[in-house]
């Protein structure tokens, strides 16, 4: 009679514990569109979710289109896992800090309105340093970086750094070291780890780039896609004022999922 005591008081201080972790949780942004069935922390997703500080987004096929309250896009891929580890508001629409942790997987990330030194991307080798951005990146036994605007540094948890440019520049890195990466070697990359570049039929325009300057063969479907562009690259809001009107619960779309893996 006692152990079942104590095993009732144990299940309801962690069903407390829970709901207490729910509550404290703060919604950061919503999901925009899916394709497939992703989920946080064990909750289903769907276009309109909202999505909260610590959610763990995994995404087994297709994707999850994410637009955070400081208009930061961010794409899950398939077969991926990503920790929305921090996102601390500021004011006007901006944050003063947007931590991710990118587990495994291939993503695509376009900063918002927070200031340039406000994002900081890591993962088990490698951090990505922002310089006002639109890339797509990929975490395996490596981490590795295709720029479409901006620049962004890829550097070795342990040392080591390259830079790489908007001209579709590419890097990878190891825990030591980082380098970037061009030729055939490039190519290979961007078609094994970056479906994006080779696809974003199945994006809503907003989260698109230009993907064209990779030059990989995209389909035609991709050529002629309208792709969006980083705030302060259409010149209309500045990062560091926390300019800008775009709110993610009216613009471009923020219910609904992907038809037959093609967004609108």
């Amino acid at each position: 009679m006692f152990r079942k005591c104590l095993v009732m008081l144990a299940a309801m201080s962690a069903i407390a514990s829970w709901g207490q972790a729910t509550q404290a949780a703060e919604k950061i942004g919503k999901v925009v569109a899916v394709v497939g069935a992703p989920s946080a922390n064990g909750r289903a997703l769907s276009g309109g979710s909202d999505v909260f500080e610590n959610d763990r987004i995994v995404v087994k096929s297709g994707n999850a289109q994410i637009l955070l309250d400081d208009n930061t896009r961010i794409v899950v891929g398939p077969n991926s896992t990503l920790l929305l580890d921090q996102f601390v508001k500021k004011d006007k629409g901006t944050a003063s800090k947007v931590a991710i942790k990118a587990l495994r997987g291939t993503y695509r990330f376009i900063t918002g309105r927070s200031a340039k030194s406000a994002y900081k991307i890591t993962t088990a080798q490698a951090t990505i340093g922002i310089r006002g951005t639109g890339f797509d990146f990929w975490v395996k036994q490596k981490t590795g970086a295709a720029v479409m605007s901006g620049r962004v540094k890829l550097s070795g948890q342990r040392g080591g750094s390259t830079e790489l440019g908007a001209n579709c520049g590419v890097g990878e890195a190891t825990r030591s070291s980082a380098k970037p990466v061009g030729g055939r070697a490039r190519a290979a990359l961007i078609k094994e780890n970056l479906p994006f570049i080779l696809d974003q039929s199945s994006l809503r325009p907003r989260f698109r780039l230009n993907t064209r300057i990779c030059n990989v063969g995209a389909p035609e479907e991709n050529r002629g896609s309208a792709p969006e562009q980083p705030e302060e690259d259409r010149g209309t809001n500045n990062p560091d004022t926390g300019g800008g009107t775009d709110n993610p619960d009216t613009g471009g779309g923020t219910g609904g999922s992907c038809t037959n893996g093609n967004c609108t």
